[in-house]
């Protein structure tokens, strides 16, 4: 429930409000609604009012947010608005105040807010045009006044104000505050971080002895509540169906009540408690039990979907490669999961996915490192993604495992929340190193790769051109010594050329892999060694008595960038471990066709 405590938050009658004492800090701006607004409030009460169903025994306003003082006297951080237009309705309806208002800002006026509010059946134009509260205290009242026809409308309206909580009622959602809160809680309610989210208020609405729940679905309703917060907040579950960082004031659990709601994303982005005042606080949808009994069918389908290692994967595929409106793109799949059977949603998946990897290419071969970035991405993530399934699928039928369920998911929550790099695997020969220490630590990584084939003697141009960086510091000094040691690499070794003949260079896409850009950036350009040691000692297998390998922080490597990094892909018994060969990459690239042959090759799923 946010940050704030469970007993802070009740309801209350509008009767229990009544002998009170309401306080208006200077910092509260001054009551400024409008005929839409008094209209918008006095038609919803006539119609809960006419409403017969035992369901709808409760109207709900929106939070009060008060300060206690003491002696029933209470200062008002939020709900100044409603209060006043109540106090108002009442005035009209019985003549009498059924509280009073303390203004701070009343001082130099004459008469007082709180004179002028109890003596508002009297007054006329003339004083209201004095004070710009003034008139909107007096136009509302006098909209009040226009809206009841007939005496039949009064009384309904009196019964209304009259109940108290455990019969058919107006009540408010009581919020207190701890004094020594306030001027934070203000602070936050007026600049969008509001402490009382969304999901506070649903909840509160949902399970309070009078919603209109049963109790024993109101019981059972508490659980459920519950274990869908704790399921909400596995980030393997969550990421698969959204990874927007979430705003101030907003809860994983509004995406659930916003997708029952017909929230859209731009409403969401906007007001983020748009689901609680735009439908279930709206006596005019259906009642609570519905919206209850249709949040659960949710959350379950989206259960169904995160427990399916074939759903699992490609929505969060597709969400990662398009998370700008989350809800819409949920919605439009619960609605097929609905419609299809099992087998027939997966192919829909998966030829949204196809029809998003071959917009601009056709091949594989195709991408390069020139390719968009969120296309390379998207191919990479695939790769891992059906080498995953296809390995579960290997086991699954194989009659000896007997393994039933996933063993491994990919985790998006990574994707999204970290930075992602598409990574050459054999280092582009281009240095593009900005600053000295970055330049210093290559160079002395580069030595101790090479050991004494850096040092001897037909190196004589690599040593001269060192001599004039190390007297210069110069980055373009720095730039012909790097590529000179990285074309003498190259030629010394089987490593993918820069300008091969058959346009099979280092930007081709059996040089690229994915990884994350903490540790692309770790390695730096370095020799395929070091970045294979790299790679294998990130990945978890490291000697904690070695230094170097001790210094090295633990990072998710996915599968693929892993099995390319220890030459998983090539079979041949000529493995070399000194370099990324072309014979490496072809074998890398032909990994990739089959894995992803459906999408490319028309195969059947």
């Amino acid at each position: 429930m946010s940050d704030i405590n469970k007993k802070e938050i009740h309801l209350k009658a509008f009767s229990e409000l009544k002998g009170k004492i309401f306080h208006i800090p200077y910092q509260q701006r001054g009551y400024k609604w409008t005929k839409s607004n008094v209209e918008e409030l006095l038609n919803d009460l006539r119609e809960f009012i006419s409403c017969n169903k035992e369901s709808k025994r409760v109207y709900c306003l929106q939070p009060l947010a008060i300060v206690p003082l003491g002696d029933e006297r209470y200062s008002v951080i939020d709900g100044q608005q409603r209060l006043t237009t109540l106090y108002l309705l009442h005035m009209y309806l019985y003549g009498n105040e059924p509280y009073t208002f303390e203004y701070d800002r009343d001082d130099s006026n004459i008469p007082s807010r709180s004179e002028y509010l109890k003596n508002i059946a009297s007054e006329n134009e003339k004083t209201a045009d004095k004070n710009i509260d003034f008139f909107y205290i007096y136009t509302a009242y006098h909209y009040i006044s226009d809206f009841f026809l007939d005496d039949k409308l009064k009384q309904s309206f009196r019964d209304l104000l009259e109940r108290p909580k455990d019969q058919k009622s107006l009540q408010v959602i009581w919020y207190e505050v701890e004094r020594a809160r306030q001027y934070e809680t203000f602070r936050n309610l007026n600049s969008g971080k509001i402490h009382l989210t969304n999901t506070d208020l649903i909840k509160a609405l949902l399970l309070n002895r009078v919603s209109g729940l049963p109790q024993v679905e109101r019981m059972e309703a508490a659980a459920i509540f519950e274990r869908m917060e704790r399921d909400l907040q596995n980030d393997h579950f969550w990421y698969m169906i959204n990874g927007n960082e979430l705003r101030e004031g907003q809860t994983r659990m509004d995406f659930l009540f916003n997708l029952v709601a017909g929230c859209k994303q731009s409403d969401y982005d906007i007001d983020s408690r748009w689901s609680f005042r735009n439908y279930f606080n709206d006596s005019k949808k259906e009642n609570l039990s519905q919206k209850w009994k249709a949040v659960r069918h949710t959350f379950l389908r989206l259960k169904d979907m995160y427990d399916n290692i074939y759903s699992y994967h490609y929505i969060g595929g597709l969400t990662y490669n398009s998370n700008r409106n989350p809800i819409n793109n949920i919605t439009r799949w619960l609605v097929l999961n609905r419609e299809l059977t099992h087998s027939e949603f997966i192919n829909r998946l998966r030829s949204e996915i196809k029809t998003i990897l071959t917009r601009k290419h056709k091949a594989i071969t195709e991408y390069s490192y020139y390719s968009d970035k969120k296309d390379l991405r998207l191919l990479f993530l695939m790769h891992n993604i059906e080498t995953i399934l296809q390995r579960f699928e290997q086991l699954h039928e194989d009659e000896r495992l007997s393994l039933e369920n996933e063993y491994e998911k990919f985790p998006f929550e990574l994707l999204h929340r970290q930075s992602w790099d598409i990574e050459h695997i054999s280092s582009n020969t281009d240095s593009d190193f900005r600053n000295s220490a970055d330049r210093k630590a290559w160079l002395e990584s580069i030595k101790q790769d090479l050991g004494n084939e850096y040092t001897k003697d037909e190196n004589s141009k690599i040593k001269e051109l060192e001599m004039i960086y190390s007297t210069s510091e110069k980055r373009e000094d720095f730039n012909r010594l790097y590529t000179a040691i990285m074309r003498q690499y190259d030629d010394k070794t089987d490593s993918i050329k820069d300008n091969a003949p058959d346009g099979k260079d280092k930007m081709q896409i059996g040089n690229l892999t994915l990884l994350d850009s903490s540790t692309n950036r770790s390695y730096h350009n370095a020799l395929f060694p070091r970045k294979r040691r790299y790679i294998i000692v990130a990945d978890g297998i490291s000697d904690k008595s070695d230094k170097f390998e001790s210094s090295l922080t633990p990072r998710y490597i996915p599968p693929c960038t892993r099995q390319v990094f220890t030459k998983a892909y090539n079979k041949t018994n000529k493995l070399s471990l000194n370099a990324w060969t072309q014979e490496d990459a072809d074998f890398y690239v032909k990994d990739m066709e089959q894995k992803l042959g459906y999408y490319y090759n028309n195969e059947k799923i």
